[in-house]
């Protein structure tokens, strides 16, 4: 209970850092969005499952102010995720370079997408930051990787199997 408790809160409090102090640290227009690299950063530490699950309450916050395709963001975070936490299964979690390397890609993985569905969807947005932003996030988790592993090692985040309980 503590850990889904841990899990909203941090979730919630990216989406309103995202929303509001995020912004003014735009470089020319570009900024990263600490919501999506944390549940990038969770699902390759704890696996596509939970990932999965917490890529969707994140891109339904996203939702929240995208205004012009409600679902979309959880759709792609959710992909995202599940991508994630796969390659989180290949690699030795300790180290960062991957996982900050993944972010880069993640970060424009998920720009494409949203860029393509809204697309289809007939609705114009600009595919001119997807590249900047995705590199502005991974400069950031360099700064993020190493906490969101600390966390997820102390023991109310994890999960132990029992046949007893």
């Amino acid at each position: 209970m503590k850990k889904i408790f841990v899990l909203t809160f941090l979730c919630l409090l990216f989406f309103i850092m995202d929303n509001t102090i995020v912004p003014f640290f735009a470089i020319k227009g570009c900024y990263p969005s600490l919501l999506l690299l944390f549940v990038i950063f969770y699902s390759i530490i704890n696996g596509s499952y939970q990932g999965i699950w917490i890529g969707v309450f994140s891109g339904i916050l996203q939702d929240l102010y995208f205004f012009n395709g409600f679902g979309v963001n959880a759709f792609t975070n959710m992909i995202i995720c599940f991508v994630a936490g796969y390659i989180g299964v290949t690699i030795f979690k300790e180290k960062s370079l991957v996982p900050i390397i993944s972010s880069f890609f993640l970060t424009l993985a998920k720009g494409i997408l949203v860029f393509l569905i809204l697309y289809v969807l007939k609705v114009n947005i600009s595919i001119d930051n997807i590249f900047y932003n995705s590199l502005y996030s991974m400069v950031v988790s360099i700064f993020m990787y190493k906490w969101v592993y600390k966390l997820c090692q102390k023991e109310y985040m994890k999960k132990n199997w029992s046949f007893y309980d």
